[in-house]
C-alpha cells in the first residue's frame, strides 16, 4: 500500500498546466531561439544561435524533468490546440490533454538543441550606464526603428541626459529618432551601439545597465525576467 502511494505522488508532480506568463515567456523564447532545453526546476534559459542574446527566466512553476524541444513554436501551437492544457511529463515525450483528447509529443535528443543553453556561467560584468526604459518608450523606439528602417540604437551622453537613438550608424544622411530617459549621466562620454533587432523584450518596463564590456542586460521591473545582449564592437566608453 505504501508503495503505491509513492508512486502515486510521484506521478501527480509529473502533471503540471502552464500559466499564461510562462508561455508568453516560452512564446519570447522562441523569436530568439527555435530550440528549447528545460531543465528541473524553475530557472530557464535560451540563448540566440549568433551568442549575442541570452535569456534567463524564472518560471511560475517548477518543471519536474529535464527535456528538449526542436520546434518550440510548433510545441506552442500544439498547446493552442487545447483550451485548458494539462501536460503530464515522460520519459521521451509529454502527453498534452484536455478532457478526453491528448496529443503524444515527443522529445528531441538534448545533444542536437545544446546551442540554445550558455556553454558556460555567465557573470554580468560591471556597469557603468544605468536608465529606465518604460514600455511606452520601448515600444516608440520600435516603431520608428520599423518606420524609418534604421538598424541601429545608440546610447549616448548628451550634455545632461542619456539619449536612446535609432540610426543607420554607416549611413551620415541616416534619418535619427532619439529620446532621453534619463539624466543620472556617468563622469564619461560614450556611444554605445547594438542592433535594433535584437531587442526582442517581452512588453513592460525595464531597468537597463551598460557595460563598458560591450554587453547589456536588461531586467524586467514586474517579473524575473532578464535579457543579455551583446553590443556592437565599435561601442565607445571614455570615463
Amino acid at each position: 500500500m505504501r508503495i503505491t502511494t509513492i508512486m502515486a505522488t510521484t506521478e501527480m508532480t509529473n502533471k503540471m498546466k502552464l500559466s499564461k506568463q510562462t508561455i508568453d515567456i516560452l512564446k519570447n523564447f522562441s523569436g530568439i531561439n527555435s530550440n528549447l532545453h528545460i531543465v528541473p526546476g524553475h530557472d530557464q534559459v535560451t540563448v540566440s544561435p549568433m551568442k549575442n542574446i541570452m535569456v534567463e527566466a524564472k518560471m511560475e512553476e517548477d518543471f519536474p524533468v529535464e527535456f528538449a524541444i526542436w520546434d518550440l513554436s510548433k510545441f506552442l501551437g500544439t498547446l493552442s490546440l487545447f483550451e485548458d492544457p494539462e501536460l503530464e511529463f515522460h520519459e521521451k515525450h509529454v502527453t498534452i490533454s484536455s478532457g478526453s483528447t491528448d496529443v503524444v509529443y515527443h522529445y528531441a535528443e538534448p545533444k542536437l538543441v545544446k546551442g540554445c543553453r550558455p556553454d558556460r556561467e555567465f557573470n554580468m560584468p560591471e556597469t557603468v550606464i544605468h536608465f529606465d526604459l518604460s514600455h511606452r518608450e520601448f515600444v516608440e523606439l520600435q516603431r520608428a526603428s520599423a518606420v524609418l528602417r534604421l538598424p541601429d540604437l545608440c546610447i549616448t551622453d548628451n550634455g545632461g541626459s542619456i539619449d536612446l537613438i535609432s540610426l543607420d550608424k554607416n549611413d551620415v544622411t541616416s534619418n535619427r529618432y532619439s529620446i532621453s530617459v534619463s539624466d543620472d549621466v556617468p563622469d564619461a562620454s560614450f556611444k554605445m551601439y547594438l542592433k535594433s533587432e535584437y531587442l526582442k523584450l517581452l512588453p513592460g518596463d525595464y531597468s537597463v545597465g551598460i557595460s563598458d564590456k560591450v554587453v547589456s542586460r536588461f531586467a524586467h521591473n514586474d517579473i524575473d525576467l532578464t535579457y543579455y545582449i551583446a553590443l556592437d564592437s565599435d561601442s565607445v566608453y571614455n570615463g
